[in-house]
């Protein structure tokens, strides 16, 4: 976001800091306008809550092309931090996890989700004391002030339904923080891809590795409760994130004496096959022999000194049988192949033989022919003849009917230009995991992965582009009226509108009528504020 200061507050005298953002180090007006609108958005959102576990918010102001925030100093390095250095103590992952928990749970209750719980965003205070940060992405249910139709956040650490452009509830912070607890108690996280698409699709496809496999010291009660909280389908998981910690803090005191990992620290254990033989290697003897019963064992595993001069005598026979037979095909090849008939002929044959050997008008003698090799039979041959394929055969595939809602959506698969089209309409696909990507005037873009042949028709539910407007009077309880319709909010209000020119009008008895119009822009908050104290009639 930008640079976080730290500093005095020479009124109250406490230490504060500072998040913020140079504006004109941003040359295109889009980016800059966007970077401002979401200090904006994480200070109005966090300015919402007042919670022992939620870093407070001071004030936000935006003063010589610079907008800053002045919030509560946390003395202490945030839990990505922590995790780089040395697994922290079981009591103080549990810790975390529970008051993270219970902030989350104050949030959602006021209608706000964080949707970018991760690490980085939650700070130790004192080494004790979990306090959640950056409220930035935020999304404040009731007013719809960012989308859901396109990916916000951070992908390791977000929901399956988040990945889709899905709706999101607090669920979906629940499981971020069940990812969270997974990688204190493992070292890993759940989901890892060498690309992003590889990423994404296991996160919405695949099941984590049950943290015991990787964590041996974990009982099976802590695999249960992550596999809930990680669930694909949100109605599965617990019903709050105050539940999922409680059930996690019970799996992990059940666990006597389990101790986290450091990242990567599963590639340092032993496998099991190291360790049985490391026990038994290190196991203590027995006082004496225990023999089995003779008649148990076999009369030559008795007495292993005529199974060993049995065993080498074998071996002798055996390779002079070998080497009797490599010289025999030796010199049967170079006779063959080297010596000319007439002295062929001439050599005693055995009378059976000789009755038996055809003319030689039948079979003639050639001086440089080798000995015949059989062919195999047609048929053997036939399959593979057939069932080779052409070289110009094209790979398997299978159509897909694509729709959007509303149609019309340009929907592109896997980044190809060549695979694109309007919406409703069909593509022939390879079959596997393939990104959907829409674009529709008016409409968020979105993004979904899918599997052939497994989904046949994807349907894209995109979401109308809108933005917010708030809006302030002095005094209260001004009229709205836009474009021309009475609103039923009264100053201060929250309103959503669709993107695009709008016209605003504020009235209140007594007061002249504000007026203005407004250009509203996705996902931006825009904010009109009317001082009616210092222009009466």
């Amino acid at each position: 976001m930008g640079v976080v200061y730290r500093a005095l507050d020479p009124t109250i005298g406490r230490t504060v800091a500072i998040k913020t953002i140079r504006l004109t180090e941003f040359v295109d007006p889009k980016e800059r306008a966007r970077l401002r609108d979401r200090l904006m958005r994480e200070a109005q959102s966090a300015g919402m809550l007042s919670h022992p576990n939620i870093v407070t918010i001071y004030d936000v102001l935006e003063e010589h092309d610079v907008a800053y925030i002045a919030m509560e100093f946390v003395d202490g390095p945030t839990l990505e931090r922590l995790l780089h250095t040395a697994p922290p103590d079981p009591k103080l992952i549990v810790g975390i996890i529970q008051q993270t928990a219970t902030a989350l749970d104050y949030a959602h209750k006021r209608g706000i989700v964080h949707r970018d719980i991760k690490p980085a965003n939650m700070m130790i205070h004192e080494g004790m004391i979990a306090k959640i940060a950056d409220f930035g992405v935020a999304k404040i249910q009731s007013n719809q002030m960012t989308q859901s139709g396109t990916i916000l956040g951070t992908p390791n650490y977000m929901s399956p339904e988040q990945i889709q452009g899905h709706a999101v509830d607090g669920t979906a912070d629940q499981y971020s923080l069940a990812v969270i607890a997974y990688e204190l108690v493992t070292g890993e996280k759940p989901f890892a891809g060498e690309s992003m698409t590889t990423l994404l699709f296991k996160i919405v496809k695949e099941e984590p590795i049950p943290p015991k496999q990787i964590n041996p010291s974990l009982g099976w009660p802590v695999d249960v409760v992550l596999k809930r909280a990680l669930s694909k389908n949100p109605a599965e998981r617990y019903a709050t994130c105050s539940d999922f910690a409680q059930a996690f803090a019970n799996a992990c005191n059940s666990s006597k004496g389990w101790k986290p990992l450091p990242p990567g620290g599963r590639h340092d254990l032993p496998t099991m096959y190291d360790n049985s033989r490391t026990a038994a290697t290190n196991a203590p003897k027995p006082p004496g022999p225990i023999a089995p019963a003779p008649e148990a064992i076999p009369s030559a595993a008795r007495d292993p000194k005529p199974l060993r001069i049995l065993r080498t005598m074998a071996v002798i026979v055996l390779a002079a049988g070998f080497v009797s037979l490599a010289m025999v095909g030796a010199f049967n090849y170079f006779n063959s192949r080297f010596m000319d008939a007439p002295a062929a002929k001439i050599e005693p044959e055995p009378p059976v033989v000789a009755a038996q050997k055809p003319s030689p008008t039948q079979m003639p003698v050639l001086p440089d022919a080798k000995p015949a090799e059989p062919v195999p039979p047609l048929e053997k041959t036939t399959p593979n003849v057939v069932d080779s394929p052409p070289a110009n055969r094209t790979p398997l595939e299978y159509p897909a009917r694509l729709v959007s809602i509303p149609p019309g959506a340009i929907l592109t698969i896997d980044s190809n230009p060549a695979l694109t089209c309007a919406t409703p309409c069909d593509l022939n696909l390879a079959p596997g995991r393939h990104t959907l990507s829409s674009s529709l005037n008016g409409y968020r873009a979105a993004l979904r992965i899918f599997e052939l042949p497994k989904e046949s028709e994807i349907t894209m539910h995109l979401e109308a582009t809108s933005g917010t407007v708030m809006i302030r009077s002095d005094p209260p309880g001004g009229a709205i009226v836009v474009d021309g319709q009475v609103r039923s909010e009264k100053t201060p209000a929250l309103i959503t509108l669709s993107t695009g020119s709008h016209k605003i009008e504020v009235a209140r008895e007594g007061f002249r009528n504000f007026v203005e119009v407004l250009d509203i822009k996705d996902a931006v908050i825009t904010n009109i504020e009317v001082n009616w104290r210092s222009k009466t009639q």
